[in-house]
């Protein structure tokens, strides 16, 4: 038990310091000896202990009677008929305590802990709980920045490069204060296994500030209101500001005030109750100090009805009235600071700390910050408005520049223009402008980081959610104090028996060797006298006889002897007495009370206390089995109820451990006298058999031998008890789950049942995220999947770590290719079905195609080359849509030579669109974790038409990008969305990680890696550009049938246990009815003769007790063979005496001696 204790406290110790056992990324995840080992291997090992115990417990209850018959002093003569094995194990300290038996009482508090406890708790001690793994690793990182000159000369290459499409705030995405800080490039190792962890680390960060003030316009000045209707016609039309001579209250840190002068002009709803233009420009005026300025202009319901009602006569209407002008200025300043940062194996930042002692400004000699501005005051001007109208298409309004003229000295410049119909206040406005400029400049210098330089090591501690088996410190604590107080005894009793009288020389279990005790140790006149009272006693009458008389001992010339000495009993005992007899005169005598197990009414209670527990048993399975029972419960509820469902089972399956053995025990004692009641038992089968003592699986293969089916049965099941607490204490494990809740949280944003048909494509593409997305499998782009872009949806929740689940609409691409071997005539294929006749590529007809550059390795080292190329626009027509991917050996390579003899090829592929619903998991901010199609795909209607037309529209200008610039190529000039060579690069890299081990290019593979970097792309495009594409809604609507995913627990059924379990107990349901079957009214003597005391009156009247005069001082051995050559048989009966009397006594059997 030491040796446990030592083993559960070293368990706990280290599941509390590594915050489990063992950890799993799921509870999927834990394999099958993992889990056998943590359900029943500590209950297990304590059951094989508790068998020990059981042992020593039994001789304890047993032979304590001897032991205190042994004491010099007199003791009461209750103690023959004390055996502390038989009855509920509950009730022994009890009966102890009543007679002053202090270490029974002792020992039978730590059996029923050690008995009752300590199964449940080993059952118990190990549970799948979930935790926090924290791992320190070293990260690279390079937070240098790129020297000011090439900053300036970055950016001044970039100037037609936008950086807003890549991390702007879609509707659906949560607004968040962490984009305005900038962090320096990590190498973070991405698992896919553990997408849910999270790093900490310390690192540097920069933002810049802006701190903004408002000027009074002095003077207001009228203005010139010029208003013309929208074409085509519908519910906007656009009106031009010319403003004179706006005169500015005296702004600090000028000399002088400010006149100015503003033009501006913009795209209104002209029957709004309010029109508001708002404006601002990342500039500094001549008159005062400051890096921004801008100034917002309402124009009053009267004047807009005016105008209106003008417009409605004249298309064109010129106006004058003095609107309210309000004008502010902004210094910004860039600082940086260590942080502590949260981020996420994707990339995404989570929470950033600031340490605010160690903020510091950055000035020209870290920044370019002239570029910097220069920069976001172009990164920020849109290049037109774009407005809905009735039709459902988008028209883009095109503005030469922002019109905007602050002064003469002010050049024109491209500003920020905010066409709102909305007002809002200055604070606002401003409110607005410092996100917008932070964002910008986080986004800007995020890319200024030189990554060509030595990086540094930083160190990152990754937590992660996982599942782990970890050791519940309360159960832990509870067995060690039972494993304690339960060698504790037995160290105590091994020291304290030692020392104790002791008349015994062998075991007194058999009858033949109580025989020996009657016949040599006691008086026989006391024995007569006491045999004269007692032999038609119940064992209640017979204990209250005893309790009165006292045992002594007294020598003789013989030796040593047991004497009697009666004891008066007291006045209040005696009238109860009296009045006990008068009740027996006027009832009769009151029968022997039956065993519990052969009594009809508790037989009936136990059998349906089994009923009972197999019933709960399938019901509890049901349960289990409904999702709407044991299942999406809290981490605390779930915790309850695996507790409760792993003690109450172990503790029920301790009770029914004590019922048998309870049944075991009574009849093991009562099996040799109901041999000897049949008349005709040899010794062997009576007097020397002593099973009472002995386990039951010496008695379970003893009584098979012999023959005794009923007592093999119930030795069967007490066997198979000693591992139902193991059984039962599993039938129910612990499962985490998704478990999807109804919300409120998610918006709809977009009308989900229109696609905008769009006129247009953007002019630039950014291309470096796209090829580390697609070759790293990390998803940073919010509503878009590998091979989808959906329509977003808005989550009301400060929390990122929530998943959301709803359905929504996903646009996609695939594509059709088709295999062409070199030397063929595009014809020829078209003829199955393609539109239009150009020739392919062939050793003498290059002309005709793109010039690309080659990719393959300078060195030889590839194998082969795969690259992207687009008919040339002056050999085709330009409705040709499609593409090609070409594939050749490389003859410098080993084997390329063959290669590119053997395989050379080229695929010549069409995009068709996809459309369909999805039920789809996304977080907060709009990352997709997963998405299942409905099956429900859209292949014909508006929907299906106007997707057919945009990414018709984005295939020419995919395909006009993989046409190089040529002699005659009228594109050369044009926009691009990508440089030509990148689609059959990426296409190639794709290939080779999908298939490293490949020296070779497959056509088939090579479709499958080029429709997945399609399928990226175009869902790339749509989520930049699904302002184009979707048609928002007014106000956002209630996604009915969205769901919150919570992280909940189950409580999941084991089948095998259950099933164990059921035959184990419906095994003892039918042992219990056969025993009450077979047993019932089979012994028909006054008592169950179960100690000494109750049998002494049997042996003393015997005839048969002169044969064991002088074998008390005998081995068990020595006794079995006298009796085995004595060769007699005998019967339990009653005889009559030489008085004439009748009595209860063990005789040889006439009958078979005759026979």
């Amino acid at each position: 038990m030491f040796l446990m204790m030592g083993a559960v406290e070293l368990l706990r110790r280290s599941s509390n310091i590594r915050g489990g056992l063992v950890f799993y990324d799921d509870t999927d995840d834990i394999p099958d000896h993992v889990s056998f080992a943590y359900n029943y291997v500590p209950v297990i090992l304590g059951l094989s202990l508790l068998t020990l115990w059981s042992f020593t417990v039994y001789d304890v209850f047993r032979l304590e009677p001897y032991f205190q018959l042994s004491k010099e002093q007199a003791c009461p003569a209750d103690v023959l008929s004390a055996n502390y094995n038989f009855g509920p194990f509950v009730t022994t300290p009890i009966f102890s305590a009543r007679r002053k038996h202090w270490v029974v009482l002792l020992v039978s508090l730590v059996n029923i802990s050690v008995q009752l406890l300590l199964p449940a708790m080993l059952s118990a001690l190990m549970d799948v709980d979930e935790v926090s793994v924290f791992n320190t690793e070293t990260l690279r990182s390079w937070p240098e920045l790129l020297e000011v000159e090439n900053q300036a000369e970055w950016i001044s290459s970039q100037r037609n490069m936008s950086l807003d499409s890549f991390t702007r705030t879609y509707y659906g995405e949560l607004p968040s204060r962490l984009a305005e800080f900038a962090i320096p490039p990590v190498e973070l190792p991405f698992d896919d296994e553990v997408t849910t962890a999270l790093w900490e680390l310390n690192h540097t960060v920069y933002w810049t500030e802006l701190s903004c003030s408002d000027s009074r316009v002095h003077s207001p000045s009228t203005g010139n209101i010029i208003v013309s209707m929208g074409e085509p016609p519908g519910e906007h039309s656009k009106v031009s500001y010319e403003l004179d001579g706006l005169q500015l209250a005296f702004l600090s840190g000028s000399s002088q005030n400010c006149t100015l002068s503003a033009n501006y002009s913009g795209i209104f709803d002209l029957k709004a109750t309010s029109i508001q233009a708002r404006r601002w420009e990342l500039d500094a005026l001549p008159c005062a100090t400051g890096d921004l300025y801008g100034f917002l202009l309402d124009i009053n319901s009267t004047d807009i009805s005016q105008l209106a009602r003008q417009t409605d006569t004249f298309p064109t209407q010129n106006s004058t009235f003095t609107p309210k002008a309000e004008f502010f200025t902004c210094g910004m300043r860039f600082y940086m600071a260590n942080a502590e940062i949260s981020m996420r194996p994707n990339g995404s930042v989570v929470a950033i700390n600031v340490d605010e002692g160690s903020v510091s400004s950055l000035d020209t000699s870290r920044l370019n910050i002239p570029g910097i501005k220069t920069y976001l005051n172009h990164e920020v001007c849109p290049k037109g408005n774009i407005s809905p109208f009735d039709n459902g298409t988008l028209i883009k309004q095109s503005l030469d520049r922002c019109a905007s003229e602050m002064g003469n000295s002010i050049p024109s410049s491209l500003g920020s223009q905010q066409f709102s119909q909305a007002p809002i206040s200055i604070d606002r406005f401003m409110f607005k402008i410092r996100r917008d400029v932070k964002r910008g400049f986080a986004r800007l210098l995020s890319r200024l980081f030189d990554t060509n330089a030595a990086y540094t090591t930083v160190q990152g501690v990754r937590t992660t959610d996982q599942v782990a088996i970890v050791v519940i410190d309360s159960l832990a604590f509870i067995s060690e104090i039972i494993l304690l107080l339960g060698g504790a005894t037995c160290i105590f009793l091994a020291f304290f028996y030692q020392s104790r009288e002791n008349m015994l020389t062998a075991d007194p279990g058999s009858i033949a060797a109580m025989y020996s005790i009657v016949a040599d140790l006691f008086n026989p006149a006391g024995v007569q006298a006491f045999a004269q009272y007692t032999d038609q006693f119940t064992a209640r009458e017979l204990n209250r006889k005893l309790r009165a008389w006292q045992c002594y001992w007294y020598c003789e010339p013989s030796g040593r002897k047991l004497g009697f000495i009666p004891g008066e009993i007291s006045s209040r005992k005696r009238n109860g007495r009296v009045w006990f007899k008068k009740q027996m005169r006027r009832n009769g005598p009151r029968p022997n009370a039956r065993l519990h197990f052969l009594s009809t009414p508790i037989f009936v209670a136990e059998l349906l206390g089994l009923l009972t527990v197999i019933c709960s048993m399938a019901i509890l399975f049901a349960m289990a089995s409904n999702d709407g029972r044991l299942g999406h419960l809290s981490d605390a509820a779930s915790d309850r109820l695996s507790f409760a469902l792993g003690i109450v089972p172990s503790i029920i399956a301790s009770m029914m451990r004590a019922l048998f053995n309870s049944i075991y025990l009574n009849l093991s004692v009562l099996e040799p006298w109901i041999h000897l009641q049949r008349g005709g038992s040899d010794a062997r089968r009576s007097l020397l058999l002593n099973i009472s003592c002995q386990n039951p699986i010496t008695v379970f293969y003893r009584s098979i031998r012999s023959r005794h089916f009923v007592l093999s049965l119930v030795s069967l099941c007490c066997i198979i008890n000693i591992g139902l607490p193991a059984v039962l204490g599993t039938l129910f494990t612990q499962s985490r789950m998704e478990s999807p809740w109804p919300t409120q949280d998610v918006k709809l944003r977009y009308d989900d049942s229109v696609i905008l048909e769009s006129s247009m494509v953007p002019n630039v593409f950014q291309y470096g995220p796209i090829e580390s997305a697609i070759l790293n499998e990390v998803q940073w782009l919010p509503w878009t999947a590998p091979d989808y872009s959906f329509i977003p949806f808005s989550a009301a929740t400060n929390s990122l770590d929530r998943t959301y689940q709803a359905v929504t609409l996903g646009i996609g691409a695939n594509l059709d290719c088709q295999k062409i071997p070199l030397m063929h005539n595009v014809s020829e294929e078209r003829k199955r079905g393609v539109s239009s006749s150009h020739p392919f590529a062939s050793a003498r007809d290059t002309e005709h195609m793109s010039s690309i550059r080659s990719h393959r390795s300078e060195d030889g080292r590839d194998p082969y080359s795969i690259q992207a190329l687009a008919l040339s626009e002056n050999k085709g027509d330009n409705d040709n849509n499609e593409f090609f991917v070409f594939s050749t050996g490389n003859p410098r390579s080993k084997g390329g030579l063959q290669n590119s003899q053997k395989e050379i090829f080229a695929l010549q592929c069409q995009p068709v669109a996809s459309i369909d619903r999805f039920t789809v998991g996304f977080s907060a901010n709009g990352i997709m974790q997963y998405y299942v199609p409905m099956e429900s795909t859209i292949t014909s209607g508006q929907l299906f038409n106007n997707v057919t037309s945009n990414l018709a529209k984005y295939q020419r200008q995919f395909v006009s990008s993989l046409q190089d610039a040529s002699e005659n190529s009228t594109t050369a000039d044009g926009a691009k969305l990508f440089p030509s060579e990148w689609p059959g690069t990426l296409i190639k890299l794709v290939y080779q990680q999908t298939n490293p081990e490949l020296t070779y290019v497959d056509p088939d593979l090579l479709i499958d890696a080029t429709t997945r970097v399609y399928k990226w792309l175009f869902a790339t495009y749509f989520s930049f550009c699904r302002d184009m594409h979707l048609k928002p809604l007014p106000k956002p609507i209630l996604v009915s049938d969205a769901k919150v995913l919570r992280a909940t627990w189950s409580i999941v059924r084991c089948l095998p246990p259950f099933i164990i379990a059921l035959v184990m107990v419906t095994l003892m349901a039918i042992a219990l009815v056969l025993v009450f079957i077979v047993r019932q009214g089979q012994f028909k003597g006054p008592r169950i003769p179960r100690s000494l005391g109750s049998m002494l009156a049997w042996l003393a009247d015997s005839p048969i007790l002169p044969t064991f005069y002088g074998t008390y001082h005998w081995s068990n051995a020595q006794r079995r063979d006298y009796l085995l050559t004595l060769d007699k048989r005998y019967i339990f009966r009653q005889i009559t005496t030489p008085s004439g009397a009748q009595k209860w006594a063990i005789e040889e059997d006439p009958v078979a001696k005759a026979t």
